[in-house]
């Protein structure tokens, strides 16, 4: 029940703002909508309305990817000092750079979605259930740690913003080895894109 009033208390808290706030969303949706409506074109038409081709096989969607794994892996540059070196002025902002770590990782796995031309291929990715061709597939091992990185960053960033909105402090017990943990893991989410640019050069041959 506890979880369940954290929950329903942030969905409000997220929808409590003034009218530039309210613009600000209505302008995001509509971005929303718009990207949207172009992936429809894609599906209906398939990957040949992205003007991709064997030279330039990733182009927009890999491009995006790239970036935002480095976003994501930058919300360890704030752990590090806030939560092992416990420096408490940095701890006031390191939740926002969690979120935006969360964020970041949720998009990168949209783009490989988005990048694999149909939706339904999407289960091919995931281990057990698709044919993802762990280990010889490099996207395979990128989607992997993606995951496990979103992962880590989801369950520390819902646990801390439990504890704060209770006001009442968190289990250093917990935290510490997740946030160690992930430390490592930002560092793999770049050399498993590192390997999968890599790959690339060999594929036109």
């Amino acid at each position: 029940m506890n979880f369940f009033r954290f929950i329903t208390g942030s969905v409000k808290i997220i929808f409590r703002g003034n009218k530039t706030y309210y613009a600000w969303l209505i302008f995001l949706l509509l971005l929303i909508l718009w990207g949207g409506s172009g992936y429809l074109g894609q599906i209906n038409t398939g990957l040949i309305k992205t003007h991709m081709r064997d030279s330039v096989s990733w182009g927009f969607y890999i491009g995006n990817f790239t970036f935002l794994v480095g976003v994501a892996a930058a919300a360890v540059m704030l752990v590090i000092p806030a939560y092992i070196y416990d420096w408490k002025p940095i701890k006031e902002i390191v939740i926002f750079g969690e979120l935006l770590a969360v964020c970041a990782v949720i998009m990168c796995i949209s783009f490989i979605i988005v990048d694999l031309g149909n939706p339904l291929r999407f289960w091919h990715m995931l281990p057990l259930v698709g044919t993802m061709n762990f280990p010889s597939s490099m996207l395979s091992w990128d989607f992997f740690v993606l995951s496990f990185y979103l992962l880590i960053n989801l369950f520390v960033v819902t646990y801390l913003l439990y504890c704060i909105f209770y006001k009442k402090e968190y289990n250093k017990s917990i935290v510490l080895p997740l946030v160690l943990l992930s430390i490592p893991m930002a560092v793999a989410i770049h050399t498993t894109t590192a390997f999968l640019y890599n790959a690339l050069p060999g594929r036109v041959f």
